[in-house]
């Protein structure tokens, strides 16, 4: 009787999963209608005065140059040269970011640069594109283990020395700003509400705006740092950081760095390059881990896992239909068998008709 109703049970569940899977899988797509027709007005105004922008990138490298108003791209030379010239200014000051995408399609963190005055014509520069990264693609599927191979490489200026950082453990955003030697030399950023966001130490007698010192923002940060220890507002989170590597790009701007992987650890970098004794803002910032072998077998069955989970619906439903089928077809199309049940125990003993004569 239990397995009878069992079977009910199958049989009404598995319509309904059939209805949920192909509901599931034949969504109509969403189209945006027109529903009312209106007037549309386009215009576009530029300034009066010009400006020009330029720095260093990787050689070839496409660099694009984007604000509120502000769009433009250009390639650089085969030194990493680039420049913008003579750009219509908007007519308030707005702030505009600078980024690269490398040869091989490798993106650079982007520079936003502090708005520029508008009522006269600039020169910005020279500002320095932070390099672009990546890992090599791990041996052993989509993970490091251990004694495993890791090179991190990119591209950035030709012939100029870049400098790699390494952490342990990621550390307060205030601490590691307080420290960065990147805001002790990279482009002003004041805010354009301050009224002395352009002050002398940042543009020279014939307006160009220069890549100096930082110091008095780093001495800011390193103050917040200090009031920050001693109320224990925010505590840091101590950080192991490698001795630093550096390295020399060749003609074409390429750099790479061997990793260690002899001990399974997690690592948080980023590279910097030197120019003119002026050094980039960081590049994007990477994430490596490096697993222990036996992490193999967990990933194994976590890339399984990841195939089957997004089909345990049709798993189900397949799972049902076999054990009905296999139901049906033991118990109505196999011949009858004689069966012992488990509390009718088949009896032998001497019958009087059978007894033997004494």
């Amino acid at each position: 009787m239990k397995r009878f109703l069992l079977v009910i049970l199958l049989m009404i569940i598995i319509p309904f999963q059939l209805i949920s899977l192909y509901s599931k899988n034949n969504q109509p797509g969403t189209v945006a209608g027109i529903t009312e027709q209106q007037e549309v007005t386009n215009s576009a105004s530029i300034g009066e005065y010009h400006f020009s922008l330029f720095g260093y990138t990787s050689p070839q490298a496409e660099v694009t140059f984007e604000g509120q108003g502000i769009y433009d791209q250009t390639t650089a030379d085969n030194q990493g040269y680039f420049v913008f010239k003579n750009q219509f200014s908007p007519f308030s000051p707005r702030e505009a970011c600078l980024s690269a995408k490398d040869q091989l399609g490798r993106l650079s963190s982007p520079v936003c640069l502090p708005a520029f005055p508008t009522q006269y014509d600039i020169t910005i520069g020279p500002v320095l594109i932070p390099p672009t990264v990546s890992l090599n693609n791990p041996p052993t599927g989509g993970a490091y283990y251990l004694k495993d191979e890791v090179v991190l490489s990119g591209q950035t200026i030709p012939n100029t020395d870049v400098s790699l950082s390494m952490f342990t453990k990621e550390r307060d955003s205030r601490e590691l700003r307080a420290d960065s030697r990147q805001y002790k030399e990279t482009v002003c950023k004041e805010d354009a509400r301050n009224a002395d966001f352009l002050s002398p130490t940042c543009v020279d007698e014939s307006g160009h705006i220069t890549q100096l010192s930082r110091i008095g923002r780093y001495k800011k940060y390193a103050f917040e740092h200090l009031i920050l220890n001693l109320f224990n507002i925010i505590k840091p989170v101590e950080a192991f950081s490698f001795p630093g590597l550096t390295t020399t790009t060749d003609a074409q701007g390429n750099f790479s760095f061997s990793l260690p992987s002899s001990n399974p650890d997690k690592f948080h970098l980023f590279t910097q390059v030197s120019y003119n004794k002026n050094l980039s803002p960081e590049s994007i910032k990477l994430n490596l881990q490096i697993y222990p072998w036996w992490m193999i077998i967990i990933n194994f069955f976590l890339f399984i896992w990841s195939l089957i989970k997004s089909r345990l619906l049709e798993i189900s439903i397949l799972a049902e239909i076999v054990a009905l089928t296999y139901y049906l077809i033991k118990h109505y199309f196999q011949p009858h068998a004689i069966t012992l049940r488990k509390h009718n125990y088949l009896i032998l003993e001497e019958h009087e008709i059978i007894k033997k004569d004494n």
